[in-house]
């Protein structure tokens, strides 16, 4: 039978204001993690007032190794 772990990462935004999100670090992080065999299974944002996002959640699995 296959196991798989999980893992959540989250991405806060940054700059003065708290609201500039890099997608150049964003894919760094990702594929790096894509490379340890972590595959993504989907990603949220967590909004504050007005619809700013407060920070981004991402969810990978990958098979567990024994």
């Amino acid at each position: 039978m296959l196991k798989h772990e999980y893992k959540v990462i989250e991405v806060k935004p940054g700059g003065f204001w708290g609201t500039k999100l890099e997608p150049a670090d964003i894919e760094i992080q990702l594929n790096k993690l894509g490379e340890e065999g972590w595959e993504l299974l989907n990603s949220l944002d967590t909004n504050e007032y007005q619809g700013g996002t407060k920070k981004l959640l991402f969810i990978f699995k990958r098979l567990r190794e024994f």
